[in-house]
């Protein structure tokens, strides 16, 4: 489903954006690899950017990053 061009949504394709989705194994280790190269990126940002507004959203990012490649991991590019 192409949720930028939906103009509208299923019960079932709501449930399936929102339900828990238990990752296997493979999963598990594509995240893994995610989540330490933008952990990273992070620990580069707070060593070499100053403490500012600008820094508090370039680390958000990072986490937002990671909340979104979590996503699409999870629903093998779908959404």
């Amino acid at each position: 489903m192409d949720l930028n061009r939906a103009t509208s949504i299923s019960d079932a394709e709501v449930k399936d954006l929102f339900v828990y989705h238990p990752w296997n194994a493979e999963q598990i280790a594509r995240g893994d690899r995610v989540r330490e190269a933008l952990g990273n990126a992070a620990k580069v940002v707070v060593e070499n950017v100053p403490p500012s507004p600008d820094r508090s959203v370039a680390l958000r990012k990072i986490r937002e990053a990671r909340m979104d490649a979590n996503s699409a991991i999870t629903h093998n590019g779908r959404y």
